[in-house]
C-alpha cells in the first residue's frame, strides 16, 4: 500500500511539475516529459499489471489536466509503457541494468509517444503542418527527458528501497518474472 501511495503522489507531483512550474523556466517551448519517465521507469523496474494500469492512468490524468482531446495521452502513455516494458525484456535478458541504458530507453520512448500522438492527432484533429515544425522541439524534450532519467529512476528506485526494504540502499533488481 505504501508503494502504491508512493507511484500514487510521485505521478501526480510530476504531473503537476510538467504542466505549470515547469511552463515558467525560460526554456522556450521545450517541456521534459517527466510523466513519461515515470510510465518507463513502471515498464523497466515493476512490469506489473497495476504498473500498466497506473501508466493509463498517467496518460489518463495528464488528458484531464492539459489536453483539449480526451485519450490521446492515455493511447500514448500505454503505447510507452508497452514498448518500454518489451523493450525490458531484451535489455534484463542480454545487459546488466544501468541508469544510462533506462535513458536511452526514455529518449526512445518519447519518439514513440510522439509517433502515437500524431497518429491519433491526425486522425481526430488534422492540423497540416504543425509536426513538420515541431521535430526539432521534439528532439529537444526527448533529450532533456533523457537527461533527467537517471536522477530521477535513482530516486524513485531510492524510496522504493527505502518503503519495501525498512531503509536498505539502492539495489537495482531484475523484475522477478524473467
Amino acid at each position: 500500500m505504501k508503494l502504491f501511495l508512493l507511484f500514487l503522489c510521485s505521478g501526480f507531483l510530476l504531473i503537476l511539475l510538467q504542466t505549470t512550474l515547469f511552463h515558467l523556466l525560460p526554456l522556450g517551448p521545450i517541456v521534459p516529459d517527466l510523466t513519461l519517465v515515470l510510465c518507463v521507469y513502471w515498464a523497466l523496474y515493476r512490469p506489473t499489471v497495476s504498473a500498466a494500469l497506473g501508466s493509463f492512468i498517467l496518460g489518463y490524468s495528464l488528458d484531464v489536466f492539459s489536453s483539449p482531446l480526451l485519450g490521446v495521452n492515455t493511447f500514448a502513455m500505454s503505447m510507452v509503457f508497452f514498448t518500454a516494458y518489451l523493450s525490458s525484456r531484451y535489455i534484463w535478458a542480454h545487459f546488466f541494468p544501468n541508469l544510462l541504458l533506462g535513458a536511452a530507453v526514455v529518449f526512445i520512448a518519447s519518439w514513440v509517444k510522439v509517433g502515437a500522438l500524431v497518429v491519433v492527432w491526425s486522425l481526430f484533429m488534422p492540423t497540416k503542418g504543425l509536426w513538420a515544425g515541431a521535430v526539432k522541439y521534439v528532439f529537444l524534450e526527448a533529450l532533456f527527458a533523457a537527461v533527467l532519467a537517471p536522477g530521477l529512476f535513482f530516486l524513485l528506485e531510492r524510496a522504493q528501497s527505502h518503503l519495501e526494504k525498512g531503509g536498505k540502499h539502492f539495489v537495482a533488481h531484475a523484475p522477478a518474472d524473467i
